[in-house]
Parts: C-alpha cells; sequence; structure tokens
C-alpha cells in the first residue's frame, strides 16, 4: 500500500524560513490562515487559506469553499478526530515552537 503524501502546508510550518510569506495591509505577515470544515458525515478537516502554487508563490483565497475544494483535490488537508481538535488547530494550534519563533525574529506581527 503506497504512503499518502504528506500535506505541503506541513511543510511550510515545519520550515518556515524556507518559505515566502504574505504582507497584509495593517502590516502584519501572513503564512497559512487555517481553516476547519466538517463533511455530510460529520468528518472534520484542516486545510490553509493560503496555500503555496507550483510558481512558489503563495495564494490566498477569499473564499473557504474555494479553498477547501483546492486543498481536497489536492491533498493539501489533515482529518482530525474531533470537532475541537480541528477547531483547536484552525486556530493557531498548528503553530510549532519553532514556528512561534520565526515569526517573533521575523520582525512583524503573524496573524
Amino acid at each position: 500500500m503506497a504512503k499518502k503524501k504528506q500535506p505541503e502546508f506541513l511543510d511550510r510550518i515545519k520550515n518556515p524560513e524556507k518559505y515566502p510569506v504574505i504582507e497584509n495591509k495593517d502590516g502584519s505577515i501572513s503564512t497559512h490562515r487555517m481553516a476547519a470544515e466538517v463533511d455530510e458525515g460529520g468528518n472534520w478537516y484542516v486545510f490553509p487559506t493560503i496555500v503555496m502554487l507550483d510558481s512558489g508563490e503563495l495564494y490566498q483565497f477569499d473564499d473557504p469553499d474555494q479553498a477547501r475544494e483546492y486543498n481536497f483535490k489536492t491533498g493539501n488537508f489533515l482529518q482530525m478526530d474531533s470537532k475541537k481538535e480541528a477547531l483547536t488547530y484552525a486556530k493557531g494550534g498548528y503553530k510549532t515552537p519553532k514556528f512561534i519563533e520565526f515569526s517573533k525574529n521575523y520582525g512583524k506581527p503573524f496573524d
């Protein structure tokens, strides 16, 4: 059985120094802006609304439905065990100590 490919956004969390960021109008920086959704079967998923394109650029979806569709098509999502786990992850629970340290050293607030 083939091993499932790791979602792209996870490497951006683990190695933030290797990837670009989006500079927001308010001076903050964004890299992922995670979302959580439940399907008709009650399964919870998390996915970024900011994705890495093949060109190496980040693209921010304004419509979370389009972000979900894109990420499910490309395998760039994680299934969670519960609503609580999915919502916690999407609200910043994905930020590792390395990711947080990187954001502090970047010199601008991360959202």
